[in-house]
């Protein structure tokens, strides 16, 4: 704020108070026409309320001419407005005064069809708190759709009967219940329904004497045991694995390896590749055809047992030279299966 001038008569008065120390007044006597300026404005103060909205336009009919107005109305009444005949005007009532707006008032238009409400909707949803009425369209086919909120929680009921999880509208009943299974959502029926157990089923194991008697011989394959998992409920694969006590010479080679059904079937199990002693290796989960591993996913039918069918497994030590002799001794060999389900998510 810039500072402003007047003139003005100041007194100095000087005093000392109780210790001595001076104390001086001074006193400012303005002129008469000085004292009468008005004060400088202050800063800016706080915005203030906000304002009633305005009023819309209110037709409430024709009158002849300004002489014609109606009496006797208020602040209430602003916005009301009468159709001016003798000029086609508009005298607008402001709330205090009136106001004239010559030739506003136009031609009458054509009358409109009437208006025929149709309802198409009315929704009824506990989560919707708030009513609300909607007009669609224009005209006299206007459509109307309704929402209506729930009403306040009622008291809590008695308790209901227990219902059957296999009669409920998202069970797939095309899968049946089998033993040890579980209740499962799938996602992609987007339903619950029964799976297999999640954990397989097992284990089965042999040990030593369950295997074949001790061998050798120069030849490409000994068979040390065939062992039968019995049938299950459900698609599986097995999963092994073990211990093998076996001999090939120097210069030679040999694995042992568990395959299903039968001496070609897909091979569950191997163990690594060795030669020239006696050896104690350990049998490996490993899937594949012949010598050759293969790659699976979570829905591969690979190696897979139906459900109800029992499955046979073969151990055998195959030789990988043209010749010399390949040994089993069934000391701490060692067989251990589980079924695993396959197909279910």
């Amino acid at each position: 704020m810039a500072d402003i001038a007047f003139p003005a008569h100041i007194t100095v008065h000087r005093e000392h108070d109780v210790d001595g120390l001076p104390i001086l007044t001074a006193e400012v006597t303005l002129p008469d026409d000085v004292a009468d300026m008005p004060l400088p404005a202050g800063p800016p103060g706080s915005p203030g309320r906000l304002g009633r909205p305005r009023t819309t336009f209110q037709k409430m009919g024709e009158i002849a001419d300004s002489g014609s107005r109606p009496a006797g109305l208020g602040p209430e009444d602003r916005g009301k407005w009468w159709h001016r005949l003798d000029d086609d005007g508009m005298d607008v009532w402001t709330g205090n005064q009136w106001r004239h707006s010559p030739s506003a008032v136009g031609p009458q238009g054509p009358v409109a069809a009437a208006a025929q409400i149709v309802g198409i909707e009315t929704v009824h949803d506990e989560k919707l708190t708030n009513p609300a009425v909607e007009f669609i369209g224009a005209g006299g086919q206007s459509r109307l759709r309704v929402t209506v909120p729930a009403g306040l929680q009622g008291p809590k009921g008695p308790p209901g009967e227990s219902g059957t999880i296999t009669e409920a509208d998202d069970y797939d009943k095309s899968i049946a219940p089998m033993p040890g299974g579980v209740f499962a959502f799938h996602s992609a029926g987007r339903k619950f329904r029964s799976a297999p157990p999640p954990l397989g089923a097992g284990p089965w194991s042999w040990y030593e004497t369950d295997f074949s008697e001790d061998q050798q011989a120069n030849t490409s394959r000994l068979t040390v045991g065939t062992f039968t998992v019995p049938a299950q409920p459900f698609a599986w694969r097995p999963r092994v694995s073990g211990h093998i006590y076996q001999y090939s010479p120097f210069g030679g080679g040999a694995m042992a390896m568990v395959r299903l059904h039968h001496s070609e079937g897909e091979v569950l199990a191997t163990t690594s590749p060795s030669g020239g002693d006696w050896l104690y290796l350990p049998l490996i989960p490993s899937y594949g055809e012949g010598r050759a591993t293969k790659t699976l996913a979570p829905n591969s039918t690979f190696a897979a047992v139906p459900a109800g069918q029992p499955a046979n497994l073969v151990v055998l030590i195959e030789r990988l030279a043209d010749s010399g002799d390949i040994a089993f001794d069934n000391a701490r060999a060692s067989l251990v299966v589980h079924a695993h389900p396959i197909g279910a998510s």
